[in-house]
């Protein structure tokens, strides 16, 4: 309990690496005990942790096994944490369709229970993954029952991620005006917590903006400093997020050579992390760059790739919004026109 609470604490200061070591010896000791339920809250524990630094491959094995002990004890609350965690990584990896069943599934068990804390994160996750789908108008209801009840605990790091969570549809709706208040109203909520995470999503959602409204100059010094700031809390998507703004920000001040080497590294980085949604950005932004430098053989390749992920994710989805975004539509648009206009 001693290692477990330890690791609890520095979750709360933003210093996963020191987390995760005494997450580990914690859930090393539990199961040398042999305590079921204390193994699975363990294994939950570092999940969590899991999916904060990018390894989600090793964060959906520790989910699973905690996600099995509360199924069979029936401990709904616990098995609605185990199942919101997935729908993130799901999520974060662009598998949009089974973020949105995990994250139906945790929605309905924390209602069992009644767990109004768990509810204003739930709820809001809920309306976020139908906004990533592209079902925006959808997903307001959620949206705004999460932003009142969070409201209504008291919970201003939750108030924080909700008002986020509503700048995020709006945004994808292409309402940058109305997406730009919801931010500011998130990053002055998020001042007043010591939570550092929704600090830096919440200047981030501010700077991405900026970035869209053709502020592109100014962006970039923030959004490099935003993305040290990740990297120095192990945030990795947030920090690749950062770079395939930078990426996009160069591109709009024709910059080409800088926004290509940049993009190159986002796209290696978001590879690696097997981050399909900024890998398909991060194609899309470095195909432009290449084919206004003159190199459309290669840009169409890149192009190409774009297609091919944004395509794999509606699959997955199993719907045609994703399509939609005003984010995602142009890249697919775009992707599509260039890679048959370059073909041999």
């Amino acid at each position: 309990m001693c290692s477990n609470n330890i690791g609890v604490n520095y979750d709360d200061k933003c210093q996963y690496d020191d987390a995760l070591t005494y997450l580990n010896q914690a859930l090393g000791l539990r199961e040398r005990l042999k305590d079921p339920v204390g193994v699975a809250d363990s294994n939950y524990q570092m999940a969590d942790m899991l999916a904060k630094v990018g390894q989600f491959d090793q964060a959906l094995k520790h989910y699973l096994t905690a996600l099995e002990v509360w199924r069979k004890v029936n401990d709904k609350r616990r098995e609605a944490y185990t199942s919101y965690g997935l729908g993130n990584v799901f999520e974060q990896q662009g598998r949009l369709g089974a973020a949105l069943n995990a994250k139906a599934e945790a929605l309905k068990a924390i209602r069992e229970v009644q767990d109004r804390t768990g509810m204003a994160e739930m709820v809001g996750g809920y309306g976020d993954s139908l906004s990533l789908l592209g079902r925006g108008e959808e997903a307001q209801k959620s949206l705004d029952e999460a932003l009142a009840v969070a409201r209504e605990v008291k919970n201003q790091a939750l108030v924080g991620q909700n008002l986020n969570f509503q700048g995020d549809s709006l945004f994808y709706r292409g309402d940058l005006k109305a997406a730009k208040g919801r931010y500011e109203q998130a990053l002055q909520v998020a001042a007043r917590t010591t939570d550092r995470r929704l600090i830096l999503i919440s200047k981030f959602n501010l700077a991405k903006v900026a970035v869209k409204e053709g502020r592109s100059r100014a962006a970039v010094g923030d959004l490099r400093g935003l993305a040290g700031q990740a990297d120095a809390l192990g945030l990795k998507y947030v920090s690749v997020e950062c770079s395939v703004y930078v990426g996009e920000a160069l591109l709009n001040a024709k910059d080409y050579s800088l926004a290509s080497r940049e993009l190159d590294r986002a796209l290696a980085r978001s590879e690696k992390l097997g981050l399909e949604a900024l890998q398909a950005k991060s194609q899309y932004l470095l195909a432009t760059a290449l084919r206004l430098t003159g190199n459309g053989a290669e840009a169409s390749r890149h192009y190409a790739d774009a297609r091919r992920i944004l395509d794999e994710m509606s699959s997955e989805a199993k719907s045609d919004t994703l399509l939609k975004r005003a984010d995602l539509g142009p890249i697919y648009a775009e992707s599509a026109k260039w890679s048959r206009s370059a073909a041999p």
